[in-house]
C-alpha cells in the first residue's frame, strides 16, 4: 500500500526543506503553465512576477499533450520560469487538482537567469516509472519541444 501524497504549503515543510521560515510563494512552471502555453490562463490572474530559470532534472513528453519532471542522475537541465503568486492557498488549491494525482508538488532549488538559486515549488511526476510513457525532451525545453512537434 503507498503512502497518500502530502499536498502541504505549510511552513514546516519549506522549513525542513530549505532551512527558512519565509513564505514560499514562488513556483518553476517548465510545461503548460509556461507563458503562451495552453494552462497559462489558470494561474495568470495571481502572478505578481515571473522570470526564466533552470533546473537540474528531464522533462518528458506524454502523448495527451503535457510533459512531466523528474530528477535525474546526470547533468540534464529544464527550461522554465519561476512565478511569484499573490493567493497561495486558492492558486495551489486549483493547480494541485489540474495536476491531480499524477504529480506531486515539492520544493526544489532552481536557478534563475540572473544567476541567483532560489527555492521554489515544482510538480513532478508522482511515478518517476512513468516516464516510460513518455519521450525524453533531450534539449530540456517544453516550449521549444512543441513548437518543433505542431
Amino acid at each position: 500500500m503507498t503512502e497518500p501524497r502530502r499536498r502541504s504549503t505549510g511552513t514546516f515543510e519549506v522549513e525542513r526543506t530549505t532551512g527558512s521560515h519565509e513564505v514560499l510563494d514562488r513556483l518553476f512552471v517548465y510545461g503548460t503553465l509556461r507563458l503562451g502555453q495552453t494552462a497559462r490562463s489558470l494561474i495568470a490572474n495571481n502572478i505578481a512576477h515571473c522570470v526564466p530559470a533552470s533546473t537540474h532534472g528531464a522533462i518528458y513528453a506524454f502523448p495527451m499533450g503535457y510533459p512531466g519532471f523528474c530528477e535525474v542522475d546526470g547533468k540534464g537541465t529544464v527550461h522554465g520560469e519561476v512565478v511569484w503568486l499573490t493567493d497561495l492557498a486558492a492558486t495551489f488549491g486549483l493547480l494541485d487538482a489540474y495536476e491531480g494525482s499524477d504529480f506531486a508538488r515539492v520544493i526544489k532549488q532552481v536557478t534563475l537567469a540572473s544567476g541567483e538559486e532560489v527555492w521554489t515549488w515544482i510538480y513532478t511526476l508522482a511515478d518517476p516509472g512513468a516516464v516510460k510513457h513518455g519521450e525524453l525532451i533531450e534539449h530540456g525545453d517544453w516550449v521549444r519541444y512543441w513548437t518543433e512537434h505542431q
